[in-house]
C-alpha cells in the first residue's frame, strides 16, 4: 500500500469516527442529569482495529514463520505493542463514564477511578486544545479530565454555565470554541 494511499484514508477514518461522536447522544438521568461516555463507532473501532492488529500479525506467522532468534524478538515485540495498544482502547473507550447534572461531575475510569465533584468544589474548568480534553480542577482535589470526543460535551457545557460563575469556565469555553476538530 503505497504512503500517498495511507495519507488518504486516516483522515478518512478519523472524519467518520469524529462524525459519528458528533451525532451520538448522551442518555438523560431521572435526576435532570446526563451520563456521558464514547460513542459505539469510536468503541468499534478500538475492537476492530485491535482484531484486525493482532489477526493480522497470526496471519503474517503463518505466512512468514520465525527463522531466527531476531524474528523471535520482533514477533515479541509487536504482540507485546499491539496489545498495550488494545488494553489502553479498552481502558479509555470502555470504562470512562461521566455523570453532569444539576448536583456536580462525577467520573469514573479504569485510569483514576471515581471522582466527584459538586458545583461548589470545582475551582477552574480549562479545555487543552492539544490533548482535546476538559480539566475540572479543585483545590483539595485531583483533577478529572473529560475528552471532547466523549458524546454530550455540550450538556456539560451547558450544566457547568448554568452552575458555575463565568471566571471559572469562560477560557475553556473559548478555546473549546475555536477547536475545529470538535465544532464544525
Amino acid at each position: 500500500m503505497s504512503n500517498f494511499l495511507i495519507a488518504l484514508i486516516v483522515p478518512i477514518i478519523l472524519g467518520v469516527l469524529f462524525a459519528a461522536a458528533g451525532r451520538a447522544k448522551p442518555i438523560e438521568t431521572e435526576d435532570g442529569g446526563y451520563l456521558l461516555e464514547y460513542a459505539k463507532a469510536i468503541k468499534g473501532f478500538g475492537i476492530g482495529f485491535t482484531l484486525l492488529t493482532l489477526g493480522g500479525l497470526v496471519f503474517l506467522l503463518f505466512q512468514a514463520p520465525i527463522k531466527d532468534k531476531d524474528d523471535m524478538y520482533a514477533v515479541i515485540f509487536l504482540f507485546g505493542f499491539f496489545s498495550l495498544f488494545a488494553i489502553y482502547f479498552y481502558i479509555e473507550f470502555f470504562t470512562v463514564k461521566i455523570w453532569v447534572g444539576p448536583m456536580g461531575v462525577r467520573g469514573t475510569s479504569g485510569w483514576r477511578g471515581k471522582r466527584e465533584y459538586s458545583w461548589e468544589q470545582i475551582s477552574e474548568i480549562t479545555y487543552s486544545p492539544l490533548s482535546m480534553w476538559f480539566k475540572i480542577s479543585s483545590h483539595n482535589m485531583p483533577p478529572l479530565r473529560i475528552h471532547a470526543m466523549i458524546t454530550g460535551v455540550d450538556k456539560l457545557q451547558a450544566h457547568y454555565m448554568e452552575n458555575l460563575p463565568e471566571e471559572k469556565w469562560k477560557s475553556a469555553y473559548e478555546k473549546f470554541s475555536q477547536d475545529k476538530r470538535v465544532n464544525k
